[in-house]
């Protein structure tokens, strides 16, 4: 097992939220664990105060003068880093994050992965509270904090389950295998990658070949990508969506735009949730969630107990303050539909006006799903759009510029820095508005500096 066979991990892409969690397991383990990150953030310092050290700036120098004995590397560093090329050239083992956690995951008993485009965070952290309410040890590995656990991760005392989470960028779930395989849905994303939507769909046909012999996929019956990647798959399935799958909802309503319903397993009502956090989407996730419960073994009480404890994850329509009425949110969304569902949520729970605040994410996303964008942030009273956060693209081959998307705005406004941001939200902000920075770079940090200039007035 590569956890086994080394003592000193370096992490290059440490800071990243499954990157930092994966840190924090090895470190539990007994490694001697050190990383690097393009820059600091909440979660860099976390790890430092969790005893591990972390370069900001990716160098040869990190790699020379740590000398680990493995280099493990987000799919965000490419092989062309220097940190990489020096672990090659010293002849220092480089393994992909998600080769490390596949490892790690083959050394539990039984494993519940949750796959799809949108989200695996939210499902995810859903089954962890079921499995917080059942009293059984088990661990979870998320990909971002969840509130009720105050972490990305849980680690037991035996290795009995894990829940984690499984995500497809560069196809890293291939090298994940579960008990229970929920795929959530399937939506064109990271096509600078899959460049075809039948790649896209095959992929996850593979995907879930990786289900365990005797384990269980769980799918939906009301996504056609979804559909059509089941199609010929003859292991074990079960449904789940708000009319068509097995695990279905009725009689649903919204008390302050949270869902409340009544769960089905096809014909046996199981009992009513009244879900903690906004938004119609969020029935569905919560559906799977019983769903990939329900398969493992866990009865409905559990369930539902679960998941009306769930109180959301970090950077999924998180509050941060109010300014002059005016509610700042964030959210990790990065792709149209999430934009929309996040808008629908938005309506649902009574504001007056919607002001999204847009980064987009890099130049190959923002190029390829212009139209896309454009379209979901026409229907918004006003967008202020941040400068393009390149992430993992170094250079700008798609010759694109957050200028471009505004120009295509009739409701758009460019903002060159955070600060601009933030004084652009004093001067609108009124009663009844909502003001929600959205994104996966580090939008987060204009909520957080509004949150930060309101406290000081």
């Amino acid at each position: 097992m590569i956890i086994d066979s080394y003592g000193k991990y370096f992490l290059s892409g440490i800071g990243g939220s499954s990157m930092s969690s994966l840190a924090k397991i090895l470190k539990l383990r007994g490694k001697d664990v050190c990383g690097s990150d393009m820059q600091s953030s909440a979660a860099t310092d976390s790890l430092t105060e969790n005893g591990i050290r972390v370069k900001i700036g990716q160098k040869a120098e990190n790699i020379s003068g740590e000398h680990p004995d493995a280099v493990v590397k987000t799919d965000a560093v490419s092989d062309e880093n220097p940190e990489i090329k020096a672990a090659k050239e010293l002849g220092i083992p480089v393994f992909r994050r998600a080769e490390l956690l596949g490892a790690l995951l083959d050394g539990y008993k039984k494993t519940v992965g949750v796959a799809g485009t949108h989200g695996k965070t939210t499902t995810s952290s859903m089954i962890t509270s079921v499995f917080m309410e059942s009293g059984l040890d088990f661990s979870a590995i998320l990909g971002g904090n969840m509130k009720r656990l105050g972490a990305g991760y849980t680690i037991g005392k035996t290795d009995d389950v894990c829940v984690f989470e499984s995500c497809e960028y560069k196809e890293s779930y291939l090298h994940f295998r579960s008990d229970v395989s929920v795929v959530l849905n399937i939506a064109e994303d990271h096509m600078e990658y899959f460049k075809t939507r039948e790649n896209l769909i095959n992929s996850f046909k593979t995907y879930l070949k990786n289900t365990k012999p005797g384990g269980t996929v769980i799918y939906n019956a009301e996504d056609e990508a979804s559909l059509l990647m089941i199609d010929g798959y003859d292991g074990a399935t079960v449904s789940f969506g708000i009319e068509k799958g097995r695990f279905n909802a009725k009689n649903i309503s919204t008390d302050k735009g949270c869902g409340v319903f009544d769960l089905y397993d096809g014909l046996n009502r199981l009992g009513t949730v009244h879900l903690a956090i906004p938004g119609l989407h969020n029935v569905k996730n919560a559906l799977a969630a019983a769903a990939a419960c329900t398969v493992y073994g866990l009865d409905p009480e559990t369930v539902i107990r679960g998941l009306e404890a769930y109180s959301g994850a970090e950077r999924r329509f998180e509050y941060h303050c109010i300014v002059n009425g005016a509610v700042i949110a964030d959210d990790y969304g990065h792709h149209p539909d999430a934009y929309k569902v996040t808008f629908d949520t938005a309506r649902a729970v009574g504001f007056k006006r919607i002001i999204a605040i847009h980064q987009p994410h890099t130049f190959s996303r923002t190029k390829m799903l212009m139209d896309d964008f454009v379209s979901v942030l026409s229907t918004v009273d006003h967008v202020l759009v941040a400068p393009i956060y390149a992430a993992r693209e170094t250079n700008d081959l798609y010759n694109i510029y957050a200028e471009d998307v505004v120009a295509k705005l009739p409701n758009g406004e460019y903002c060159e820095s955070f600060e601009k941001i933030a004084e652009r939200v004093f001067e609108m902000a009124r009663d009844g508005d909502l003001f929600i920075t959205l994104g996966c770079g580090d939008i987060y940090k204009a909520a957080k500096l509004i949150t930060k200039m309101q406290a000081e007035k």
